[in-house]
């Protein structure tokens, strides 16, 4: 990698840990690569250390909306989160990052199932709990929360539609959790720039389609920023950059692929044009963004081919809280400007699991719905016959699951299977390309926990 670059280390079993290179939030910076660096020039002298927390997709439903009944159950089939448990789930993650001893949290978007007030308003409830200790919240939204036509009650085999969030209402929301903080403003979308400490600003970007989805019967997974919205970015960037600001962007879409192919098999979950848009954050000088959306784990930069990377901008996705592994992160900026990023699993929860440890039963509630969601889109999208389907898609579910938890270690078996498919025509060619990128684990390199 190039001097100036951004290192991460590679996840542990159950916790996860990186390290960013102490310039890497500096818009202009000079450092040596490798694990533990020394480093070759500081543009400022030691700041004192700043703690904070990172969540995402917390999908938080408030269970008297219904949560039984086949409409209910329909919807779990094809959505498999674990929205029963959201609120039990959000409320041992609060309990954990309070005891880190964070200043901060900042929420990657989807705070809601699907929109709903009733879900908005409960979730501010619990953001409040986090404030009442001093932590201050900062929140983005997702393709969920804004305009969704699928804000809906459960009631037996039927749903009602409910009150939803305009863009409006959302900023009045969330006016304690970032809006009310922030120091300027995007007129284009409900970007915003705030300052949770010295020296250090927020970059929170809006990339969610809510007024397009205004105008369907169906959100809007996908998103984009806006060449008004990118204008801004590159003015505030220029303005940290003359007042020697540290800035750690977030937003909800992904802006590097994270896997190979993702772009062409799930493209949704990354920002529209993203090459251009990832290339035109670097260029601003940004080199680290918290990311969420597809649920996984992981951290990617931009790379060629030969998984080179191209930028030193790193994309470090965090998961779903609803959705195994069920993690947050830790992230500490240290006096040199080392940014240490680790990440923690919520493992114990105030609801029935049945006696199943919660791991357990998160991976297992995923694991046994997974397979039929991947066997329906790969009759509808890849024109595989229903017993090809059946016969593939275990094996592509436990892909997508373990990318999910940034475990990208296929078995031997596993790649023997792969290397098969590769080697056969379509439609199975094109699968064992899918499968072979999805256990490809992209830059940065893997290596220990410090």
């Amino acid at each position: 990698m190039d001097t100036g670059s951004v290192l991460l280390g590679r996840q542990s079993q159950r916790r996860w840990s990186y390290l960013l290179l102490a310039t890497a939030l500096l818009p202009s910076a000079l450092a040596v690569l490798g694990c533990n660096s020394t480093f070759l020039a500081r543009y400022s002298p030691p700041r004192q250390p700043v703690r904070f927390a990172v969540i995402s997709d917390p999908h938080l439903y408030d269970r008297r909306l219904g949560d039984s009944g086949q409409a209910f159950e329909d919807y779990l089939k094809q959505d498999p989160k674990l929205l029963r448990e959201s609120e039990a789930i959000l409320e041992a993650a609060i309990e954990g990052i309070v005891r880190q001893h964070v200043s901060f949290v900042i929420v990657c978007g989807d705070l809601t199932k699907g929109g709903e007030l009733q879900s908005h308003v409960l979730m501010t409830r619990y953001l409040a709990r986090l404030e009442q200790r001093g932590i201050q919240v900062f929140v983005v939204p997702g393709n969920h929360d804004i305009n969704n036509p699928d804000a809906v009650a459960y009631e037996g085999d039927t749903t009602r539609q409910l009150e939803g969030v305009s863009p409006r209402l959302f900023r009045d929301l969330y006016d304690r959790f970032g809006y009310g903080q922030a120091i300027a403003q995007d007129a284009d979308s409900l970007s915003y720039v705030a300052q949770p400490a010295r020296g250090l600003w927020l970059l929170a970007i809006d990339s969610c389609k809510y007024r397009e989805s205004e105008k369907r019967d169906d959100h809007i997974v996908s998103g984009r920023i806006s060449p008004e919205t990118m204008a801004w970015i590159q003015g505030v960037m220029q303005q940290a950059h003359a007042s020697s600001k540290r800035v750690i962007a977030f937003m909800h879409h992904g802006v590097n692929q994270h896997f190979c192919g993702e772009a062409e098999f799930f493209p949704d979950y990354l920002v529209d044009d993203w090459p251009t848009v990832s290339l035109q954050l670097a260029d601003t000088g940004l080199k680290v963004i918290f990311t969420g959306h597809y649920h996984s784990q992981d951290a990617a930069y931009r790379v060629d081919e030969t998984l080179k990377p191209l930028s030193p901008l790193c994309d470090v996705e965090t998961a779903s809280l609803t959705q195994y592994p069920c993690a947050f992160r830790i992230v500490t900026v240290g006096s040199d400007d080392a940014l240490h990023v680790e990440s923690q699993r919520v493992t114990d929860i105030k609801a029935d699991t049945g006696g199943i440890p919660f791991q357990d039963y998160a991976h297992n509630f995923l694991a046994v719905r997974e397979p039929d969601i991947v066997a329906d889109h790969l009759v509808a999208h890849y024109q595989l016959r229903p017993y090809q389907a059946a016969l593939v898609s275990p094996l592509l579910a436990d892909a997508i699951i373990a990318n999910y938890a940034g475990d990208e270690s296929p078995a031997p078996d596993t790649q023997t299977l792969i290397n098969a498919y590769v080697g056969s025509p379509d439609p199975m060619h094109t699968l064992g390309l899918a499968l072979q990128g999805i256990w490809t684990d992209l830059p940065p390199e893997a290596g220990n926990s410090p």
